[in-house]
């Protein structure tokens, strides 16, 4: 794949996600703390796809019409989707009124609203367990070794395993992690890149909205 060239304002902190293990296609950010937001967002096993500044709205502030574009539109395993704001805490204040009316209008729509805050993207050092799984993604792994592990896991039942036991049985770590953030296998919110974690082949079957935030440690309404 070619290197898409991102531009913007000067001022901006612009760039591009790479997660071809898990999308088609590079996802943009405007700010350091959109890219965490990306890659804490990939580690989540509900998340199938992220699109940046997906659609832009007319939002009626103060008896005018204004343009809105939200950050992302999250895509998740069960086809339904999320709009999301990435916004600095402090600087929620001071967006309040035109936040309220996005989410307001995406309502009517049928459309869920998220805004992800750093106090969340960053909280429980998310982002940097985040960043670490991603650095696993971009390991190639063998069809002989995907097929060992997720044998390892099957046998293991519900309960799963932790990656020091299905190293003792001879599988490396490192791709054993590679697998997890291709969700092929998975780990609760709180995971640690750690030997003892344990990990399972059981997916989540409930609402994906509700996991996704509780992966933000948002408490399910």
């Amino acid at each position: 794949m070619t290197r898409k060239v991102v531009t913007r304002a000067p001022h901006r902190e612009v760039g591009i996600v790479n997660a071809g293990w898990l999308l088609d296609h590079p996802v943009q950010h405007e700010s350091h703390l959109e890219r965490r937001f990306i890659i804490a967002a990939l580690s989540c096993q509900v998340v199938c796809d992220i699109q940046h500044q997906p659609f832009t709205l007319q939002l009626s502030e103060a008896g005018a019409t204004k343009k809105y574009t939200p950050d992302f539109l999250i895509t998740f395993r069960d086809s339904t989707s999320l709009v999301v704001e990435v916004k600095p805490q402090a600087y929620l204040k001071r967006h309040e009124v035109r936040l309220r009316a996005a989410e307001q209008m995406l309502q009517s729509q049928g459309q869920r609203f998220f805004v992800a805050t750093d106090t969340l993207i960053d909280g429980k050092d998310l982002s940097a367990r985040a960043m670490l799984l991603m650095r696993y993604g971009r390991m190639h792994c063998t069809d002989v070794q995907v097929q060992e592990t997720l044998s390892a896991l099957r046998r293991a039942g519900h309960n799963g395993v932790s990656v020091q036991q299905l190293i003792k049985q001879g599988l490396p770590e490192d791709m054993v992690w590679s697998l997890v953030a291709r969700h092929l296998c998975h780990v609760p919110s709180d995971f640690l890149v750690d030997p003892t974690q344990a990990i399972t082949i059981t997916p989540y079957t409930g609402d994906c909205h509700d996991y996704f935030q509780s992966w933000f440690g948002v408490a399910q309404r």
